[in-house]
């Protein structure tokens, strides 16, 4: 597990990767800048989706969760109780206790720079 930061702006996440083979794909290419928009119930951005194993996907997410597929870099940040419908979602890592309230002061649209923390 890496730690890694998330930044818009004046507003920075901390948030941990996990130990799936897209997470640690993931950190080899940070620091890594990607745009996007306010869905709803994610941020979705953008993103080549590199190496992952399909035996790591799973159904549904949590709140505050990280995903890396289908071309796109998603920060998750509601809609986990209507979540179960998605599948083959690959979870690359989860925002830190306490910073999912800091993705509501977010505006519409985003370039996030996301970074190994220090």
């Amino acid at each position: 597990m890496q730690n890694i930061t998330i930044t818009d702006g004046n507003t920075t996440l901390r948030a941990i990767l996990n130990d799936t083979v897209a997470a640690r794909d993931f950190a080899k290419r940070l620091p890594v800048t990607v745009t996007g928009c306010d869905s709803g119930v994610d941020y979705c951005c953008s993103a080549a989706n590199g190496r992952y194993d399909p035996m790591e996907t799973q159904t549904g997410w949590k709140n505050g969760d990280l995903c890396l597929c289908g071309g796109w870099f998603a920060l998750l940040y509601g809609g986990q109780e209507q979540s179960s419908n998605c599948r083959n979602m690959m979870i690359i890592g989860h925002l830190e206790d306490g910073d999912l309230e800091k993705v509501k002061e977010m505006p519409e649209k985003v370039t996030l720079r996301i970074s190994m923390a220090e």
